[in-house]
């Protein structure tokens, strides 16, 4: 019986696992990929950072289609390219909230130094 009871409270123990990433897309497709800048913004605060940045990626992107994964510090977004596809520039703004803090984000190949607002 009383391995039972530790099995239940190990189970408990390492089920508790506060980790997570929230993210949130918005886009505004601007035109042509013609002299665009490559600059990105970072607003840090207490509800994680919001990156405004302009890319040029395919005409039909959709706030939806994009990959946003965790590799140890960092995190990488990748937006849909493909070679066949008439490009637009976007302009993109991306809420990133992550717990543990990461330091590096990698935003369609660009990377950023992340210095996160304590929480």
């Amino acid at each position: 019986m009383k391995y039972v009871l530790i099995i239940i409270c190990s189970c408990f123990l390492f089920s508790c696992s506060d980790s997570f990433i929230n993210h949130e897309l918005k886009s505004e497709k601007l035109g042509d990929c013609t002299d665009y800048s490559q600059t990105i913004k970072m607003l840090s605060n207490i509800n994680g950072e919001r990156y405004e940045f302009l890319s040029c990626i395919d005409d039909n992107f959709t706030d939806k289609n994009y990959t946003l994964v965790r590799r140890g510090d960092s995190i990488i977004v990748d937006f849909p390219k493909t070679a066949t596809q008439k490009k637009s520039l976007f302009k993109l703004i991306l809420d990133v909230d992550a717990k543990p803090n990461y330091h590096h984000i990698i935003l369609d190949g660009r990377e950023v130094t992340v210095v996160p607002a304590e929480k």
